[in-house]
């Protein structure tokens, strides 16, 4: 999802929603759900971080696709098209989920639209902004790297002394594999991204002391009610 799918349902809906599922808890590197899984349950972070793989074909190494944390959703799209597991999904950070089965899940959309429509839109926005990601793919590495931090900031930076942290349990390789770069490229830019002043870097946290991209967000706190609609978490990078 594009913000808190919990926050921006209704009273009863939500109610209904965690009647119909358990909340599991996993610890970082834990596996929630494997590519190929058939009839995957329908996953809704309430805390944590969760990073999406998904391999080519058997036997080749898998690719994150994408990051996840808190009120998204995951597993819709199997869910819409009742077919198995098209992605993994590995906390990246302790993780607490609502688990939702498949078929209830499913029936939940079924018998309200309001919440359907609130799913698609999501759903259309995720797919522009993967899109837009893939435009990136021919780009020298410190593009992509740039991007991808960039996008990580708007979503997920909390904002600290002197710029803003990426807390979102990713290694060096972790970032590698999602902008498809070698581990050693990706160390090689960072290191010089360190040493022109932009970023510092803890274990699996990347503090931004300056602005990456120009059409970046900014590092000074952006108000709540700009943060946030009612649908989603606003989406304050544009990539392209």
């Amino acid at each position: 999802m594009g913000g808190d799918f919990l926050a921006a349902v209704t009273e009863r809906q939500r109610q209904r929603l965690l009647d119909l599922g358990k909340h599991v808890d996993h610890a970082a590197g834990t596996t929630l759900l494997n590519q190929g899984d058939p009839a995957p349950p329908v996953l809704i972070p309430r805390s944590g971080y969760v990073k999406a793989l998904r391999a080519a074909q058997g036997g080749t190494p898998p690719t994150i696709v994408d990051l996840l944390g808190a009120g998204d959703v995951l597993g819709v799209e199997d869910c819409l098209a009742r077919r198995p597991s098209h992605l993994s999904y590995i906390a990246t950070k302790p993780v607490r989920v609502l688990e939702i089965p498949q078929s209830a899940f499913h029936g939940f959309l079924d018998d309200d639209h309001q919440a359907l429509t609130l799913i698609t839109v999501d759903l259309a926005v995720r797919l522009r902004l993967r899109n837009v990601a893939l435009g990136f793919a021919t780009a020298k590495v410190r593009s992509r790297l740039t991007a991808f931090l960039t996008r990580l900031q708007a979503l997920y930076g909390v904002p600290g002394e002197d710029g803003v942290v990426i807390d979102v349990g990713l290694n060096h390789t972790d970032i590698a594999s999602a902008i498809g770069a070698s581990p050693a490229s990706v160390n090689a830019e960072m290191a010089k991204l360190k040493n022109e002043g932009y970023l510092s870097t803890g274990y699996r946290t990347i503090h931004v002391k300056k602005r990456l991209r120009e059409d970046g967000p900014p590092l000074t706190p952006v108000p709540a009610a700009r943060r946030r609609i009612p649908q989603m978490r606003m989406r304050r990078i544009a990539m392209g």
